[in-house]
Formats: C-alpha cells, structure tokens, sequence
C-alpha cells in the first residue's frame, strides 16, 4: 500500500511541476513527503529480513534518510539564500548516503557471494575506477568554479558526480562479477545509482556556471530513491550459480582498455584532463595487470589441481577418476567400442611383506612405466589403487584387446631390478568388451573386475574374457551383481544362535549374528554360497556395515524388552585394514544408545594372520571402546602362541571339528580339554562351537569349558524366533532361581 502512496505523491509531484504550481507550501511540503518515503520504505524492508539481508537494509535505510532529512534542511534553510552557497551542513548529511550506500552494497555482495577472490575485488576497483575516469573527463572539463569558490567547497561539491559513479561503478563490477545474471536488486541499485550520478553531475555543472537548476531535476532524484527502495523487495538470495567466465572477463578488460585509451589520448593530443581523471584512470590499468597476474597464477593453479585429481601421486599415470571419466566420453560416442581390462599383480603382498613398502611402491612406479612404453598412445593406463591397473582400449575387438594385453603381461615378465633383489612379475588380466559384455561404464566394470578374480583363481596364465567365462564363473558373475543390488535393497537379515554358560543353568549370555541372504527368488541364501564372491569383489566391507548395523538395532531392540543379551558379529580381512572401523563402531553404539558390552567381535585365525600387526593394533582400538573380542574358529588356523599371548581378546571359540569329535576321538578330546587350560591360563574364555548333544555338553563341562552353542541348544532362527526362545529361557531361569 506504501508503494501506491509513492507512486500517487510522484505523479501529483510530477503535475504540479509541469503546470508551474510546485513554488508554494503544500508543493513543498509534498517534496520532502517523497524524499523521505523511500527510505521509510527500507525501514520497514529491513524489520521484516534477516542476517545479513537485514544489516545491508538497515545501512540503505540510514542512507536514504540522511538524504531524505539533507534535503528537508536545504528547503528549509538553503534554498531562499541568494546566491545559493556551494558548502552547507545539509552536505553532511547529503554526502553520508555515498559511504552508507556503497557499505550496504558490500554487505549484499558478501550475502550472493560469501567468499570473494582476489579477481572479485579487483574486478570492482577497475569497474569503479574506470567509470569514473571516463565520465569525469567532460564533466570537469565545462566546470569553471566561481571566483568567490573555496578549494573546500569545490571539493565538496565534486564529490557528488565522483561518489555516484564510484557507487555505480562498484555496482557494475559486482554485476560484471556474476556473470550479469538477471539480478533485480542490483539491476534496481545499479540503475537507481546512475539517475543520482546523471542528477548530480547535471546540477553541479549548472550550479558552478551559475544556471539555476530546474526543479525537474528533482524527479530525477526522487526516481533515483525510489528504484534504491525498490530493490530491497527483490529476494537476497545467495545463487550456486557458477558467473560467465566470458562476461567476468570481458567487461573488466573493456574498461581498462578504456582507461587505458584515456590515457593515451591525453599524451598524444596533450589534452587538458583533470588530474584525477589521470588517477582514476592510471589506477583501473594497474588493478587490469594485477588482475591479469592474478588470474594467471589462478589459472596455473587451477590447472596443477586439475592434473592432481586425475594423477596417481605414486606413478603419474592417470587415476581411477580420471580413468572413470575417460570411460564415460569413449561410452558418449555414437556406436561405441571400448575394450576395458583390469590388471592385478600376482603375490604383490608377498614383496611389502618380505621387502617392506618402500620397493613395493618402487616397483609399482616400474611397472607403471613398463606397462606406459608397451601401449599405444590412443590406449589410457590408470592405475585404480593398490596393486591394481586399468585399461582403457578405445574402439578395440576382442582379438585386438587381446594382443594388446599380451603385449602387457610379456613386457611385465622381464626381470625388474632393484637394489635390493631382482623381481619376476606377473598378472591376472580380466576384459570386457563393450557392447558384448555391457554397454554400460557400471557393467562393464563389474564384468572385467569378475574377469579378473577369474583370472587370478584359475592359473591359466593368460587374460581372461568376461565373455569367455565358464558356467561356474558366469554364475560367480550373476551372483555378485544379484548381490550388490540385493545390497541396496536391503535383502540381509539376520539369525541368532545362543550361547550359554556350561553348567547346570545354562544361562543365556549371548547370541551370534549369522547372515543370510533373502533372496526374491532363491529364497534364504546361507553364507557359504555367496561370501567368498563377496569377499574376492572386496564387498565384505559393505556387508559388515551391513550386519552391524542390523545387529545393533536387534540388540537395542531385546534391550528394551529386558533381555541385555549381546551380540557377537565376525569381522572380515576388509574391517582390519579400515583405520576408521573403531570409530565406525563406536558411533553405532552411541546411534543405539547400547553399552560396549552389548556387542562382541569376532576374528578367524586367518583374517589375523593376514596383516597380523595392523590387526594388533585395530584390535587395541576396538577393546579400548569396552568392546569383547573372541578369535573364531580356533585350531583350523595357524594357531601361533607367540600371537596368542599378545592378541587383546577376551574369548577363544574352538572348533566345531574337534568339538563335536571330544567323546568319540582320545585326540580331540585331549585337544578340548588342553585348549580350555590354555585359555584359562591366559585369562581368556574358551566358547566351545557345534555342541550337538547333551553328551557333549556334559563332557565340555567337566573339561571346565565355560560357554557353548550349538543345534544341541539351539539352532540359528530368525529374530522373532529368537526372541520368543529367549524369553522362554528367561522365564524358565526366573522360575529356578
């Protein structure tokens, strides 16, 4: 309603004027009424935003008042004097909107564009600086102070014109800055500041060769407040939007270029300028050349990060991404024909382990290099991580990709020499061929990855095709891709099986969590059919996160129905090489709001010996959480008692094998009764697997063996079927105690 009121007062104003009635009080009257409304108007803008849009309104307000009140003062006091002076007080006021007005155009930059470069702010200095050299130029050539002007006065004045195209100026940088984007506030701003630098500069010539200045030029004025008001309805919103690099570019170099055209056409023609039209000038041509020496190094730096994200540190060769994307452009073209092939060298563990890192990484950079001089230039080497290398052969059959790997693996098989031994190397090659084997990046991938472990598996000594593959493998293959889908849609479940204390109680202490897989269309899925594939296509990461996640939740859950039972989970090679797999752990007992002991750890003999001294240290980490560890499967590994007494676990789980075999077989009976000595000597738990009958559980209890599982106690069953067995073992427990 406000805004009709303006619009209403403007055009009785604007009548007025073009009758000749606007000399008398209510004319009067009615000018400071418009003056003052606009930054009323932003008052009430600023009242209703927030953060940063506010404190820009709140500076615009203050802006357009002072103007608003200067112009009060000098129709109050100024304007009857004769001749009218060139300084009053209303200056003071008049001249605070500049500094207000350019402070609140910062604040609103840095709202649009939180963090400004060095290019960014350069960008406005030319932009103002230029501005204002060219128009400077005829505006002070017609200006002749009068003789009774003091240097103050004249100065003073002259900031009117210059502050004006300063502001506007900064205003066109900024634009320049995004892009020249459509943005109605600073296109409102922007436009509002060109009418007051027009006005100003059109009353201080007339001003200064003693014309009066008409009173239309108040409209201009006016307008020029209104349009700044206006702007401050325009939503503040900070854009996403990458500017125009063309346009950020061009408008600056076009001004300095001017400015620099400006200068040049003082000292050939020996022109009369003002002196600070040269400053002005001379300053946007040395903001240019810094900018353009910024935006060099910009560029350079640019470009060297560029080349870093898509180099491998190690070998220089191209990295996974890189390797990625150049898949997806092959892919892009009409009719593609890549040929993609995965390397991975055979028994590379075995030189880190026995020569240690440093000549692994030393024979990673010569095989890069080797393998970079056998390959055409038309063919991309990466090397993905690890030990392991890609290839990307564009518009390549299976015959051509063949020759090319072969190529590969021949060069490999040279000797490398190194100071500290001579190395023989070799690899297992997978390929696939697009569209035989996928025309898809994902597929094609997945396929040369199962390929690959086919290759490493089967010893043939050559490359394997995905296309290639035997039945044994394409169901390997049709089982990782169910799996990973399975993965993301949730198809893990659990089953739970007790473990209890091996005496007269039988005391529930705990269950574990075995995974299966509800397939749609097989149906329940158990772990031997589909671990091992998940373990060669490094998912058991994935899946482990999987399993303690569920697990977590279940415990949360038999917690809040008062059965704190815990949860044991098996842990995978993946988990012991993830540095962050306590910390992972760790948030899931604080997302469960579940006590350390409500989960237990457990590791296979195998798993450990695999980077023993890595898994020391994680296992340190995780019992540090609270958390019980217990080494699965005890006795079918390597069994080494030097690892056995520094291991930090809390239980040894034996084997079924021996286990199960205790009342029929002397030996294993002898190993039962030993393993549960030594256990105890070493502080720690012996949990005895695959207790099929009450015969063996009374044996294990005078062997003095403290837990047990086993489908002689109970079969691994669903959660729900869990939970009931449980409670009914409560209850029975409640009713003997």
């Amino acid at each position: 309603m406000a805004w009709w009121v303006l619009g209403v007062l403007a055009i009785i104003q604007a009548v007025l004027y073009f009758v000749g009635l606007d000399d008398g009080p209510a004319a009067g009257l009615l000018h400071n009424i418009l003056y003052l409304m606009p930054g009323l108007l932003v008052v009430s803008a600023a009242g209703r935003a927030s953060g940063r849009a506010r404190t820009a309104w709140v500076l615009l307000a203050v802006a357009l008042i002072a103007y608003g009140l200067g112009n009060l003062y000098w129709w109050l006091f100024v304007r009857a004097l004769e001749p009218e002076p060139l300084l009053t007080p209303a200056d003071l006021l008049f001249l605070t909107f500049y500094p207000c007005v350019a402070a609140a155009v910062m604040v609103m930059l840095r709202h649009r564009m939180p963090r400004l470069s060095a290019t960014a702010w350069l960008d406005g200095v030319i932009a103002a600086t230029a501005v204002a050299s060219l128009v400077s130029v005829p505006v002070l050539a017609v200006v002749e102070p009068a003789p009774q002007s003091t240097l103050f006065g004249v100065v003073v004045n002259a900031l009117y014109p210059i502050a004006d195209i300063a502001v506007t100026g900064c205003l066109l940088g900024v634009w320049a800055m995004r892009g020249w984007r459509a943005d109605r506030a600073l296109g409102l701003l922007t436009s509002g500041m060109t009418l007051f630098a027009a006005a100003d500069t059109v009353s201080m010539v007339l001003l200064w060769e003693g014309v009066e200045v008409p009173d239309g030029v108040d409209m201009t004025w006016i307008l020029g407040l209104s349009l700044l008001a206006l702007a401050t309805r325009q939503p503040v919103v900070a854009e996403a939007r990458r500017p125009s690099l063309w346009l950020s570019t061009a408008v600056p170099a076009v001004l300095a270029v001017g400015s620099m055209g400006l200068l040049l056409w003082a000292a050939l023609t020996r022109a009369a300028i003002a002196p600070v039209s040269s400053l002005l000038a001379g300053t946007a041509v040395a903001a240019a050349i810094v900018r353009m020496m910024v935006s060099v190094r910009s560029a350079e730096a640019l470009g060297a990060a560029r080349r870093l994200a898509r180099t491998d540190e190690l070998t220089g060769l191209a990295n996974r991404r890189f390797f990625v994307e150049r898949l997806e452009q092959e892919l892009d073209r009409p009719d593609p024909a890549p040929a993609v092939a995965y390397v991975d060298l055979d028994r590379f563990k075995e030189v880190n382990d026995s020569f240690g890192h440093d000549v692994g990484d030393t024979l990673l950079r010569l095989v890069g290099a080797r393998m970079r001089a056998s390959l055409g230039p038309d063919v991309l080497l990466a090397r993905l991580g690890g030990d392991e290398f890609g290839l990307i052969m564009p518009d390549t059959g299976r015959e051509r990709a063949a020759e090319i790997v072969a190529g590969v693996l021949a060069t490999l098989r040279e000797p490398f020499v190194l100071p500290e031994v001579d190395l023989h190397v070799d690899a297992s090659v997978g390929i696939a061929v697009c569209p035989d084997d996928g025309a898809d990046r994902s597929t094609l991938l997945r396929r040369a990855d199962v390929a690959m472990y086919a290759a490493k598996t089967g010893h043939g000594g050559g490359p394997v095709f995905a296309t290639g593959l035997d039945d044994h493998a394409r169901t390997r293959l049709t089982m990782l891709e169910e799996l990973r889908a399975g993965l993301d849609r949730g198809e893990l479940v659990l089953h739970y099986q007790p473990k209890v204390t091996v005496d007269a109680s039988a005391r529930v202490t705990g269950v574990e969590a075995l995974v299966r897989w509800q397939h749609p269309v097989r149906g329940l899925v158990y772990p031997d059919a589909f671990l091992y594939t998940a373990e060669s296509a490094d998912l058991m990461g994935r899946i482990t996160t999987v399993v303690l996640d569920l697990a977590c939740r279940q415990s949360r859950a038999w917690h809040d129905q008062g059965l704190p039972v815990s949860v044991a989970v098996n842990l995978s090679v993946s988990n012991l090489r993830d540095p962050g797999f306590p910390e992972q752990v760790g948030e899931l007992l604080r997302r469960y709001d579940l006590p350390p002991a409500a989960l237990e750890l457990e590791v296979t003999e195998s798993v450990l010996m695999t980077d023993a001294d890595n898994a020391l240290l994680l296992l340190g980490r995780l019992r540090d959480l609270g958390i019980r560890l217990a080494v699965d499967d005890y006795g079918t590994g390597y069994s080494s008692l030097s690892y056995l007494q520094v291991l930090p676990v809390d239980d040894l789980k034996l084997d079924r094998a021996f286990v199960s075999r205790c009342v029929v077989d002397p030996r294993s009976a002898a190993i039962v009764h030993s393993t549960v000595q030594l256990a105890h000597s070493l502080g720690m738990q012996i949990v005895a697997e695959g207790v099929e009958d009450d015969e063996v559980f009374d044996r294990l209890r005078g062997y003095g063996c403290d837990l047990a599982q086993g489908y002689g106690i109970a079969r691994p069953q669903d959660a729900g079927s869990t939970t009931g067995w449980l409670q009914q073992r409560e209850i029975a427990h409640r009713a003997t105690v």
